[in-house]
């Protein structure tokens, strides 16, 4: 919420004024009395380049929160959606007083042309209200930012402007023609030649067609300084995966979008800055931060099938190079003993993906289903290193047993044609006797549970006793019906004292009821979330997640301004990751709210599992 100005008059206050003031103040949460309620929308440019973001502005004049989320039209056919972020004021001009409530929607242009942006429905103030239509003609060429001078070769544009030749991302692909499940590398590099004093990622490209591997990136990203079209930029990976596509055809890497804060100079009237502008420039002093985004533009794939011809019965479906190896951890053991057998793979490529072979144990043996572990790391060439399945078979005969070999058959792409890599069956030497050998009378088994079995006819329950010479005073429902009405009295007292505090105390009372109210609304929330309104939905949670904390603090949820929220809970108790974790989710829920496409059902069911792990870990630390 903006700060309010009251105009300065000479000699005493206005009463009008400070009346208006006082009325703003009370009535800013919803529609302002004798204040039209009015809605439009303006873009922020009216021409952009492909790849570049352009943001649509929504402003609703006389309110300050909508009774519905605003109806987008669908703009999929030229642009792709980023983030969304909303915006209150209150503005007190000679008396008046006027709320708006402005939501702006990020988007990045995808197609060259010229394209109608729809109206947008609003209802707000019991109304129903209709912007006008708007047009953006996107180009292949890249444009300036609105107010922005074009600055010659290697310098930045208009000091208080941020140009899209001043930052910007980009994809970096090691190939962009693979074969299926063969490993892209993907690098997105953030270019920039401002002062970027921090940045977040508010749009994570989608993977479907692609199981993701994610590199491990260092907290400070490494900065270089590099030459870009003849233009000096600095330069840092601020995401690098690895990409397995998981069926042939073309595929479509969508965009990574960020909002970055942006330290641009200031431009001042005081005439001493130009004696002491040097100095002062340095330390800083005269820098406005302001907020900028920008997006990689979507890159194209090409995924080649695998090759029909040559194909082993055994195929795992990895693409790269593999080795196999099995052993056991001993080679002589008793009958109906335990031996461990440890298959082991080597290579580079999916191995995540890797299912354990399918071996046939000889009737004799008990094999009991694998344990699976990893030593994998990510590198430049994909994914590499051993998984190990570690079967327990039990022998229950003895004699010479041979656990079959195992055979895997993968893609190898540099010789490419498919291989086969082997592992010798393993020979297994089984003393002792057999199990109807060491049980006379008993039929052979073929498991453990089927031995137990054998033992059903013991009786398991425990005998009840009674102690001679037992008086009333030694039954314990004796005690419980004497000490019955004590307790509830004392319940009754403790009832009435709490039932007082509630009615005297409204904080104690909100913060006592938050986790019940937030349980309602997320049970509603539930409801919605396999229904066909997605926003419906993520709004729903976003109020259970807001009006939690604003119980807890006695604070409204509808004025609650995100950075003093995060200083109050931070001074309640709750751990800073926590916090963090709050705000990722309410993020979240913006973005789904206003995005023209809803969630899948199951992905927002995982993320009302996550608004629920949030809220319960903030219940935790605000007791």
């Amino acid at each position: 919420m903006r700060p309010v100005r009251l105009p300065v008059r000479r000699g005493r206050p206005s009463v009008v004024a400070a009346l208006g003031w006082l009325a703003g103040i009370l009535l800013a949460p919803g529609t302002l009395w004798g204040q039209e309620v009015t809605a439009s929308a303006h873009l922020d440019r009216g021409e952009v380049g492909v790849g570049q973001t352009f943001t649509l502005n929504v402003v609703l004049e006389g309110v300050q929160r909508f009774d519905q989320d605003p109806v987008l039209p669908d703009l999929g056919v030229f642009a792709a959606f980023l983030s969304s972020g909303t915006q209150t004021s209150v503005r007190i001009v000679n008396g008046r007083t006027t709320v708006s409530l402005t939501v702006q929607y990020r988007f990045q242009a995808t197609t060259e042309g010229t394209f109608e942006i729809g109206p947008v429905s609003v209802e707000a103030g019991g109304e129903t209200l209709t912007t006008e239509p708007l047009s953006l003609r996107v180009s292949s060429a890249p444009q300036p930012a609105p107010g922005a001078g074009g600055g010659a070769a290697g310098q930045p544009s208009d000091p208080g402007t941020i140009g899209p030749d001043d930052l910007f991302v980009v994809a970096e692909l090691n190939k962009r023609r693979v074969r299926e499940n063969e490993p892209v590398i993907v690098e997105y590099r953030l270019f920039t030649r401002v002062n970027v004093s921090s940045y977040g990622v508010t749009r994570l490209p989608g993977t479907a067609g692609f199981w993701v591997e994610e590199f491990e990136l260092p907290q400070q990203p490494q900065v270089e300084q590099v030459v870009r079209d003849g233009v000096a930029y600095a330069t840092a990976v601020i995401r690098k995966v690895a990409l397995y596509p998981t069926g042939p055809g073309p595929k479509t890497l969508e965009p990574l979008a960020i909002e970055a804060q942006v330290r641009v100079q200031r431009r001042s009237r005081d005439p001493f800055d130009d004696v002491f502008g040097g100095f002062l420039n340095r330390s800083s002093l005269f820098g406005d931060v302001v907020s900028t985004g920008a997006a990689s533009r979507p890159v194209e794939i090409e995924v080649l099938p695998l090759p029909a011809e040559g194909r082993p019965a055994d195929f795992t479906g990895l693409v790269g190079d593999l080795a196999v190896g099995s052993s056991v951890d001993r080679d002589s053991l008793a009958a109906n003993e335990a031996v461990t057998l440890r298959v082991e793979v080597s290579g580079s490529g999916n191995l995540k993906a890797l299912a354990p072979p399918e071996l046939a144990f000889p009737p004799t043996v008990e094999a009991f289903p694998p344990e699976v572990s990893d030593r994998l790391r990510t590198t430049d060439a994909g994914v590499s290193g051993t998984r190990t399945w570690e079967y327990v078979l039990i022998p229950r005969a003895p004699g010479m047993l041979t656990i079959p070999g195992v055979d895997m058959g993968y893609y190898d792409t540099e010789a490419d044609r498919y291989e086969i890599a082997s592992a010798t069956p393993v020979e297994l030497r089984v003393t002792g006797r057999a199990v109807e050998d060491a049980l006379p009378g008993a039929r052979a088994r073929g498991s453990v549970e089927a031995l137990r079995s054998d033992i059903r006819f013991i009786r398991t329950d425990t005998p009840r006793f009674r102690r001679r010479g037992e008086t009333l005073f030694d039954q314990a429902w004796f005690w419980i019906v004497a000490l019955a009405p004590v307790g509830m009295v004392a319940g009754a007292a403790g009832l009435r004292r709490r039932r007082d505090r509630l009615a005297g105390d409204q904080a104690y009372a909100r913060d006592r009821r938050a986790a019940r109210v937030a349980k309602k609304r997320l049970a509603r929330a539930a409801g919605l979330a396999g229904g066909d309104d997605a926003r419906a939905f993520y709004a729903e949670t976003a109020q259970a997640l807001e009006g939690f904390v604003a119980d807890k603090l006695d604070t409204s949820a509808a004025g609650m301004i995100r950075d003093d929220l995060r200083a109050a809970l931070l001074h309640r108790g709750a751990r800073e990751p926590t916090v963090e974790e709050y705000f990722a989710a309410l993020e979240a829920c913006d973005r789904q709210r206003f995005a023209p496409v809803g969630a899948e059902v199951e992905e927002r069911r995982a993320f009302l599992a996550r608004a629920e792990s949030v809220l319960s870990a903030l219940a935790g630390d605000l007791r």
